[in-house]
């Protein structure tokens, strides 16, 4: 049975054997600094009558075994930073660390040195009392206008408007700048000469936008072709410049397919299909649909055309494509194409032009003054002399169209024809055009020209007794009557032509097979918009 006495000497073991149960290296009582103030109450006395401090003893040893295993983060101490009261551990393979003692700061520093087994990796950990001091904050000017967002572009005014209009015939530049309520600006924007020449250049179906904040201009853009267009923007003077550039306008294909029910038009609209390509179908088909009397209800059509974007917005469409007509169960289908001769217009899937070869009329709304007659009595010579083509009466300055395409074989002043042009066809056909008060400005010999293209204006010019049009029509150098010659249905395209006609399409063709076919499964392929 254990005394009372080696009961209470068990309990209460010295200092050196707590060292040894932790296998701490024995040190000095002198190197833990005390600070006066304590109470007695927080210190004990060993054999040799030394005081220890018994509480902070104990939290040294417990804190640096808990820093040794990680468990603890504390903040490191940062050499050269101004420093405060601070607690410093040091764990490592047999060092010392002496005191280090901040002279200036108070209350003292309080420091313990204690060895780790020599496996242990160095570890200095530093508890500061106090923050490095932070110089003071310093005040930075904004700009005064933000000029850019983070990607690089201008930024964009949220409260701006764009205003759309596309040229009309006789459209004059007050017509179209009082549209896009810019009437005020069109004055400014002609001083410089490069905007002003651009602005007179405008033409029929250019597509002009203003983008406009409380009435004031800051940008217009227009294009004759969507390839290339001219964009006037205002500088920091409030001046404007203009240059062309390209890729302003973006051309997106479209396609739809629907059924006549209420009118081409209104069927048409349902599906986001504009009227000016409406209008374009109506065009190529009517050499072989009367639309006045063969269009039934339950039709089908099929358009491919071109819409044309301007940041993002929807602003126009240009160009049908190709097309199919079902009517009363008979396809009919064409293609646009651009031959090589720079010529553009529709073709069937074979190649042979859709329109009629040529148009009798070569003046709008005439009156036919003397016909074809080959014993006719001139009235200026007075003597028979043939006649070989057709007078149309009009009024001087009245246009004349170019009833077929071809090339301007001559141009110039022919005897009593007066100001006369000469067009050569294909399949050996040739056209004149006699006592012109003018030439369409621009025109010149070797040019190619297209059916109802103006080429000159209605005049007296050479042996004429008033304004007229002397128009002859022949066909392989013989002289014919314009008015009852049975005119070719269409010119086919040279066997040249014809193998780039194929090739450009295919893409068209294979479109049209595609959307026939969702259209007679009555499958809605709601693509009035698409690429």
């Amino acid at each position: 049975m254990i005394s009372r006495s080696t009961e209470s000497s068990i309990n209460n073991k010295s200092w050196d054997d707590v060292l040894a149960r932790f296998d701490i290296q024995d040190q000095e009582v002198g190197q833990i600094g005390i600070n006066d103030t304590e109470t007695t109450d927080s210190v004990i006395t060993d054999k040799e009558g030394k005081q220890s401090p018994r509480w902070a003893a104990r939290a040294i040893v417990l804190v640096g075994c808990t820093a040794a295993l990680g468990n603890i983060p504390l903040q490191s101490f940062i050499p050269g930073a101004p420093t405060g009261n601070h607690f410093e551990i040091t764990l490592g393979d047999e060092q010392e660390i002496a005191p280090q003692v901040d002279t200036k700061a108070a209350p003292a520093i309080q420091q313990a040195s204690i060895a780790m087994p020599p496996q242990r990796t160095p570890v200095s950990i530093a508890l500061s009392k106090e923050l490095p001091v932070i110089d003071s904050a310093k005040e930075l000017a904004l700009p005064s206008k933000a000029l850019e967002t983070y990607a690089g572009h201008e930024l964009i005014n949220t409260q701006s408007v764009w205003r759309t209009y596309t040229v009309q015939r006789y459209d004059d530049l007050n017509n179209i700048f009082s549209k896009l309520k810019q009437r005020k600006a069109l004055s400014t924007l002609k001083k410089d000469k490069e905007i002003a020449k651009a602005l007179e250049a405008m033409k029929l179906g250019t597509i002009v936008r203003a983008k406009s904040h409380n009435g004031k201009l800051e940008e217009l853009a227009f294009t004759p072709d969507n390839k290339q267009s001219f964009v006037v923007m205002p500088d920091a003077e409030g001046n404007f410049t203009g240059k062309w550039q390209e890729k302003v306008f973006e051309v997106r294909q479209a396609r739809a397919t629907f059924v006549v029910r209420q009118g081409l038009f209104n069927d048409g609209r349902k599906l986001e299909v504009p009227d000016n390509i409406i209008r374009q179908v109506i065009s190529v088909f009517d050499w072989d649909i009367d639309f006045s009397k063969d269009v039934r209800t339950g039709d089908q059509v099929t358009v491919v055309f071109e819409n044309i974007y301007h940041h993002g917005d929807l602003v126009g469409s240009q160009n049908l494509l190709a097309a199919e007509f079902i009517n009363k169960g008979k396809i009919h289908r064409t293609i646009r194409h651009t031959t090589a001769r720079g010529l553009t217009d529709y073709f069937t899937p074979e190649g042979r032009e859709m329109k009629r070869a040529f148009i009798r009329t070569p003046v709008a709304h005439a009156r036919v003054s003397s016909r074809f007659n080959p014993g006719r009595f001139h009235p200026v010579l007075h003597k028979i002399r043939a006649h070989k083509g057709t007078d149309f009466a009009a009024k001087t300055g009245t246009p004349i169209i170019a009833t077929g395409d071809g090339v301007i074989q001559f141009k110039g002043t022919k005897g009593g024809y007066g100001r006369t042009i000469i067009l050569k066809h294909r399949e050996g056909y040739k056209t004149l055009y006699a006592h012109m008060s003018r030439y369409k400005d621009s025109l010149k010999q070797g040019q190619v020209v297209a059916q109802g293209d103006i080429i000159g204006y209605v005049g007296a010019s050479g042996l004429a007794t008033g304004p007229h049009l002397h128009y002859e029509f022949s066909h392989n150098n013989t002289p014919v009557d314009s008015m009852t010659v049975e005119l070719p249905n269409s010119m086919s395209l040279t066997s040249k032509e014809l193998i780039h006609f194929r090739a450009d399409a295919i893409n068209m063709n294979l479109q049209l097979d595609v959307l026939h076919r969702f259209a007679m499964e009555n499958f809605d392929i709601n693509s009035a918009t698409g690429g």
